[in-house]
């Protein structure tokens, strides 16, 4: 069978997208904080480093686990149609909600900036969401007045969007009116991780070999001898084949080793270096090796995931919606069970005190114990005490009659 080559670019933005900029002019757009109107991915960015990537990819899993939720007006009332489909199933066909949502955040932490292509059909219908990496954005204005967004691709195509259509997180967001700004501050931490961790493979290389000054007394040797009498004794001794480290010499020759001892950071050093770049993304060491205590996954939440959940509700309520709609109520937002990492006891007192006031359904209160919920009518009922009841009818309850006297 004959491949045929596939665009992904055309895929996403569709084939016509490579003659979009010919009908097209632009010129630069001023900013209040100046002509950079421009952002690069830096090609060699803080995603590179073992120890940045690791919080990068805990903070990224963890968000990735918020359902995204089209509601009007209240958390309960969930808007059941398209636009939620597609966010708490399958934002695109190359990704589901959890891989989105990671890629998402993933980008904003490792750029600063992340930005979410909304596709659409010729109707204006909302088909898909996809995040675009490029490796330049630029903000330019149309003649008719229109702000758009740049993107340069590294294969070299280019596609224009008006920028309001576009969902863009930033990241520290602070000297530049438009973008967040980069993770440079940090370099000089990540240049340390990298320096520490190169450093402990060259001492292991460093030190798994004899090293030494080889002298043969009562000679006088060319040079060319001396080369090659060295070469061969390398090649014999020291090599990793000699694995009982011994050489042997005759009179004439003396070896005389050299301890070379590497220096290394100790344990507290290395976990300094990695506290810097851990404590700058917030994440802590714990977070980190997935040790943490219901205490210290709250304090994590509450500083970093709740603060992304927040921000992205903003964002794509504010690109999806129409002023109108969302005047009505209607918005996008970022949910997560918090009580899943929360211990039993905790899970037990928190039942005994809102289970009495008839607010959690039977299904509810078997998930929030880790069990499986019964389904249908039987697990849609809701438990409530006899003890909390409709202060409407408090009177006729404890046997009076309507006007609160006793019957």
């Amino acid at each position: 069978m004959k491949k045929e080559k596939r665009s992904l670019f055309n895929f996403i933005f569709g084939k016509k997208a490579d003659k979009q900029n010919q009908s097209m002019t632009q010129t630069q757009f001023q900013l209040l904080s100046g002509w950079n109107t421009q952002f690069s991915t830096l090609p060699e960015g803080t995603y590179n480093s073992k120890v940045a990537r690791q919080a990068i990819d805990r903070i990224a899993t963890h968000c990735a686990k918020l359902v995204p939720k089209h509601i009007q007006g209240n958390i309960t009332n969930n808007i059941k149609g398209d636009i939620n489909f597609l966010l708490s199933n399958q934002p695109n066909p190359i990704m589901n909600t959890f891989d989105f949502i990671y890629r998402i955040i993933s980008l904003l932490y490792t750029d600063c900036n992340a930005f979410i292509y909304i596709a659409k059909d010729k109707t204006g219908f909302i088909t898909g969401f996809y995040p675009v990496l490029a490796t330049t954005y630029e903000l330019l204005q149309g003649t008719d007045g229109t702000i758009y967004f740049q993107f340069d691709f590294v294969n070299g195509q280019t596609y224009t969007i008006p920028y309001l259509e576009l969902i863009h997180l930033r990241l520290f967001y602070n000297r530049n009116d438009l973008f967040g700004m980069s993770n440079r501050v940090l370099q000089t931490d990540l240049n340390t991780a990298d320096t520490v961790s190169q450093g402990i493979d060259k001492a292991i290389k460093t030190t798994s070999n004899l090293k030494g000054i080889l002298q043969y007394e009562n000679s006088m040797l060319k040079n060319k001898d001396l080369v090659k009498t060295k070469d061969e004794f390398v090649k014999d001794f020291l090599n990793m084949d000699n694995e009982g480290g011994i050489a042997a010499l005759d009179a004439k020759a003396k070896f005389q080793e050299v301890n070379l001892k590497p220096i290394t950071l100790d344990n507290e050093q290395l976990k300094q270096v990695n506290y810097n770049i851990f404590d700058y993304f917030g994440v802590s060491e714990k977070i980190i090796n997935n040790s943490f205590t219901e205490e210290e996954w709250n304090a994590f939440y509450e500083g970093v995931i709740e603060a992304r959940a927040i921000q992205m509700s903003y964002a794509f309520t504010n690109k999806i919606f129409k002023k109108q709609s969302i005047k009505d109520g209607h918005k996008i937002v970022f949910t997560t069970n918090r009580l899943q990492y929360a211990s039993l006891t905790s899970k037990t007192n928190l039942l005994k005190i809102i289970l009495p006031y008839g607010v959690l359904t039977k299904d509810t209160t078997l998930e929030l114990l880790d069990m499986p919920p019964i389904g249908g009518e039987e697990g849609a009922k809701i438990l409530q005490s006899l003890n909390n009841i409709d202060s409407q009818i408090a009177n006729k309850y404890q046997g009076g009659d309507n006007n609160g006297e006793s019957g």
